[in-house]
C-alpha cells in the first residue's frame, strides 16, 4: 500500500497546485467569462483534493481504497511537477503582463500532463476501486483540457472567451 499511498500524495499535491494557479489566472485575467471558467476549474480541483483525501485516510487505515459512488464511471477514455511549485515560476507562467492565451496555453499544458499521469496510476494499480479512481480523474481532467483548448482558439481566433 505505500505505492498507492506515494501515488496518491503525488496526486493531492497535482490538485493543490492546480487550484493555486487557477484561482492566481482567475484575479489576472480581464475576462468576466475567463474569470468564471478559471473559478470553476479551481473549484473542480478542490472537489478532486476533497476525494482524494478521503480516499487516502482510508487506504491508511484499511489497506485498500474505498469505492466513492460520487465519482461514477468515466465520461471518456481515459515525475515532474504538472504546476510550477516555486512561487517566481508560477508568476512567470501568469506575469501580470501574460494575457489570457498565455494562462490558458499553460492550463492546457497542464492538464495534459495530469491526465497522462492519471492515466499512469490506472495502469499501475491493482486495486479495482483505486484503478476506477484514477480513470474517473482521468476522465474529468481530459474534459478540463477540451474546454480549455476550445477557450484557447475561441481567445486567439477572436479576442473571446467561447461560450
Amino acid at each position: 500500500m505505500e505505492e498507492q499511498l506515494k501515488a496518491l500524495e503525488v496526486a493531492m499535491q497535482l490538485e493543490r497546485d492546480g487550484q493555486a494557479f487557477y484561482r492566481k489566472a482567475a484575479a489576472r485575467t480581464g475576462s468576466a467569462h475567463g474569470r468564471e471558467t478559471f473559478l470553476s476549474l479551481a473549484d473542480d480541483e478542490a472537489q478532486h483534493l476533497r476525494i482524494l483525501e478521503r480516499q487516502c485516510n482510508y487506504v491508511t487505515s484499511n489497506q485498500c481504497f474505498a469505492r466513492l459512488p460520487e465519482i461514477g464511471e468515466p465520461q471518456s477514455n481515459w515525475d515532474e511537477p504538472l504546476f510550477p511549485k516555486d512561487p517566481a515560476l508560477l508568476n512567470k507562467a501568469v506575469r501580470s503582463d501574460a494575457g489570457d492565451a498565455d494562462a490558458l496555453l499553460f492550463a492546457i499544458q497542464a492538464e495534459n500532463k495530469s491526465f497522462e499521469l492519471y492515466r499512469k496510476m490506472a495502469r499501475e494499480t491493482q486495486d479495482d476501486a483505486g484503478r476506477s479512481m484514477f480513470r474517473w480523474l482521468a476522465s474529468v481532467e481530459r474534459g478540463h483540457f477540451e474546454r480549455l483548448m476550445l477557450n484557447y482558439e475561441s481567445v486567439l481566433r477572436s479576442g473571446v472567451w467561447a461560450d
